[in-house]
C-alpha cells in the first residue's frame, strides 16, 4: 500500500507548494487536487489538536479566539510564571508539530501517480511563490511513496 508519511509541520509548506504549481492535464490536475484535499483535512485535524492543547494553558477572548499581545498568546493567570507548566506546553506542541501523519494514494494513486510524473519530466510551470525547499519536501514525499514501491517491485522480479 502507497502512503505518503510526512510530519504535521511539514503539511502547510507542502500544501502551498502545491498551491505554486501548475500542471497541465485532466489526471495531473485532479492528483494535484486529490492531495490538497486531502492535506486541507489533516491541517485542519492539527489544528484543532493543537488548540485542544493551547485550551489548557492560554486565554480566550469572548468570541473563542485566543488573547494576543504582541503576536504572542496570552498565558492563563496560573500560569504566566509557571516555567514548568510553560515548559510542558511547547512540549507538547512540538510532539504534535513532529508527530508523522499518513496518506494512503490507494484510492487516487493513479491520479497522484500521474501528477508525480508531471513534475519528475518537468511538464509543469511555477509562481514566482513557490519555495525551493518546499518543492523539495513535496518532491521527497512523492518519490518516497512511489519509487521505493518501484524498488521492491523490481526486487521481485
Amino acid at each position: 500500500m502507497k502512503t505518503i508519511k510526512l510530519q504535521n509541520k511539514e503539511v502547510v509548506p507542502v500544501y502551498q507548494a502545491l498551491e505554486n504549481i501548475i500542471v497541465q492535464g485532466r489526471k495531473p490536475k485532479r492528483g494535484k487536487g486529490k492531495l490538497q484535499k486531502v492535506l486541507k483535512a489533516k491541517n485542519e485535524e492539527y489544528l484543532e489538536d493543537l488548540n485542544e492543547i493551547r485550551s489548557d494553558y492560554f486565554k480566550k477572548k469572548e468570541d473563542g479566539t485566543f488573547a494576543e499581545n504582541n503576536s504572542k498568546l496570552v498565558w492563563l493567570d496560573e500560569y504566566r510564571d509557571d516555567q514548568e507548566a510553560q515548559k510542558k506546553a511547547n512540549d507538547q506542541t512540538k510532539e504534535l508539530n513532529e508527530e508523522m501523519i499518513g496518506i494512503d494514494l490507494v484510492e487516487h494513486e493513479s491520479k497522484i501517480k500521474s501528477f508525480f510524473d508531471s513534475l519528475e519530466k518537468d511538464e509543469f510551470t511555477a509562481k514566482d511563490e513557490l519555495r525551493d525547499e518546499d518543492f523539495e519536501t513535496l518532491m521527497e514525499l512523492l518519490e518516497d511513496a512511489f519509487e521505493a514501491n518501484e524498488d521492491k517491485k523490481e526486487e521481485e522480479k
